[in-house]
């Protein structure tokens, strides 16, 4: 599985406080760089930030951003890690969360986003995300409160209306989850992927933190059974629609 970032929403820009400025041209060459790693071109931006010939926290963030987009999950840690701390670190707790995702820990997905949420509560990428993460563990009214909540910080942020639409299937609503995807206008395949994704996260069964499925799964008094493969955590946002 694997996690992906929303479209370019300047997230990762850095404050005054946060490596000085650089200059104009290399802002600018910093702003091209994070509009490759949001429009998934991750190999050009690593690319890019390798003939930047600068260093700063920003640029540490974008080139965890692309390292975890590309697979390199080990190096993308280390940046996110090196990172708690400074003017960054609630980006850098959002993507040790979806590190975390990727590696099938719902737990430690959880309290990571939930610490990127108390230092960043006005994005709507967190929010969005840490909903998503909260639907996967079946809080369903704590993920609709956070899904609203990046819906009215970001209007023309498709994802949190479809992962509306998505918790209203899982939830058992197939009305409701019309009557939404009308609201927000989601074109038909849009529709029709979001039902199949409901039916596929219904039968999955997220990790817990040792990678185990969860204590109250198994009924009690039951006889110890073999294992068995416990399916992976769906990516914490749906793949990007044709209405994005």
């Amino acid at each position: 599985m694997g996690p992906t970032l929303p479209a370019s929403d300047g997230r990762t820009k850095a404050s005054p406080t946060c490596g000085g400025d650089l200059g104009a041209t290399q802002n600018t060459k910093l702003d091209t760089i994070q509009q490759m790693v949001d429009d998934g071109k991750p190999y050009a931006a690593l690319a890019e930030m390798d003939a930047l010939g600068v260093n700063t926290p920003r640029l540490a963030l974008l080139r965890a951003d692309a390292w975890r987009k590309v697979g390199r999950l080990a190096e993308a840690r280390t940046l996110y890690t090196g990172l708690l701390g400074s003017c960054l670190e609630g980006r850098a707790l959002h993507g040790l969360g979806l590190l975390a995702a990727q590696g099938g820990e719902l737990r430690d997905a959880l309290e990571r986003l939930l610490q990127a949420r108390q230092r960043l509560p006005t994005d709507a990428v967190v929010r969005s995300d840490l909903g998503y993460a909260l639907m996967l563990d079946k809080q369903w009214e704590a993920a609709r409160f956070e899904m609203l909540t990046a819906l009215d910080l970001s209007p023309n942020d498709p994802k949190p209306a479809r992962n509306l639409v998505l918790l209203a299937w899982l939830e058992g609503e197939p009305d409701l989850a019309r009557r939404l995807a009308d609201k927000f206008n989601l074109p038909p395949e849009t529709r029709e992927r979001l039902a199949k994704q409901a039916a596929q996260l219904a039968n999955a069964t997220p990790r817990g933190p040792a990678g185990l499925k969860p204590a109250a799964t198994p009924a009690a008094g039951q006889n110890a059974a073999p294992p068995e493969p416990v399916a992976p955590i769906p990516p914490l946002t749906p793949p990007a629609s044709e209405a994005s």
